[in-house]
């Protein structure tokens, strides 16, 4: 491979920063959008997005660990490949909890399927852009961890048969935001796919932090007027 590699540390540093940057605007939103509390309609919402996220979500690490321009990243194959059967089967945890609410994972929402169609191309043209956008969504509820726990403390329609999803989630027992992190500061990346994995994190920060939680919230799609 014949682009230059740069350090590490500075990379990291960048794509840190990112993440920090997600972290804080997650937060915000949420700590600016509930004042009459988390609503029963809004966590449907939730996990029924989550539901279609995580449902096939191994196929595109799986993706990622055959593609030719992974081959030279000795240390990031195997994490990726075990990385897709941890997440496999979370999908049913958020089914499990729309049955204990009484609701349906329904049809896909839209936003999410501007998601995968966005990931399904990138895995093929610029592949370390999903590993970019996964440091985003396996992070992005650190700062907002209190604000959730809060949330959902204060909802009536919660309890511990509806919310493993979250549970899982949070990371405290299965920190797969550290580990993505820890696995990305373990290779040398090239200059392309450092920039491919920094273009992911900030797209993943509009589509999945900012405008899929506007439709949680809302329900509606952005109003463009």
């Amino acid at each position: 491979m014949t682009d230059k590699i740069q350090t590490s540390s500075k990379f990291m540093t960048e794509l840190s920063a990112l993440v920090d940057k997600a972290n804080i605007l997650f937060a915000d939103k949420l700590r600016h959008n509930f004042n009459d509390g988390l609503q029963k309609e809004q966590y449907i919402r939730y996990l029924q997005m989550q539901y279609h996220l995580t449902n096939g979500v191994q196929e595109t690490f799986l993706a990622l660990a055959s593609h030719a321009e992974s081959r030279v990243y000795k240390k990031l194959r195997p994490f990726l490949i075990n990385f897709a059967y941890e997440e496999e089967m979370h999908y049913k945890l958020a089914e499990k909890d729309l049955k204990n609410l009484d609701a349906q994972p329904g049809e896909m929402p839209f936003l999410v399927e501007v998601w995968w169609a966005y990931q399904k191309q990138a895995i093929i043209k610029k592949p370390m852009e999903r590993l970019g956008a996964t440091a985003v969504l396996e992070n992005v509820g650190n700062y907002a961890a209190p604000i959730i726990k809060e949330l959902m403390g204060g909802a009536s329609f919660i309890n511990k048969k509806n919310t493993t999803f979250t549970q899982v989630h949070m990371h405290e027992a299965l920190p797969h935001g550290d580990q993505i992190l820890d696995a990305l500061d373990a290779e040398s990346f090239s200059e392309k796919h450092q920039k491919q994995l920094l273009d992911g994190a900030q797209k993943a920060t509009w589509l999945y932090a900012s405008c899929i939680y506007d439709w949680i919230i809302t329900g509606s799609l952005p109003n463009l007027n």
